[in-house]
């Protein structure tokens, strides 16, 4: 696995290529989480988008979430966002 963290302003981010690598699912479906405002603000780059490491347990509680059959608009509420 090719690692691609990247420190942005002091701050550690992870590319949404590195995370799907990280937690075995298709990078379509992170790409999705990412669209749909759940991993909060991203960077670009290049042609990668990266967002904040910090939301890594986030991003394991959409998927535990999915695995019991929660559709992302649920899970959007579940953790409170717009």
């Amino acid at each position: 696995m090719s690692a691609r963290l990247l420190e942005i302003r002091g701050e550690l981010f992870v590319t949404l290529e590195t995370a799907a690598e990280c937690y075995g699912v298709e990078l379509r479906w992170i790409e999705t989480v990412y669209a749909e405002g759940l991993l909060g603000r991203g960077e670009r780059v290049g042609p990668s988008l990266a967002f904040r490491a910090a939301e890594l347990d986030r991003l394991a509680a959409v998927l535990r979430w999915q695995h019991l059959g929660l559709d992302l608009e649920t899970v959007s509420a579940l953790l409170d966002l717009p």
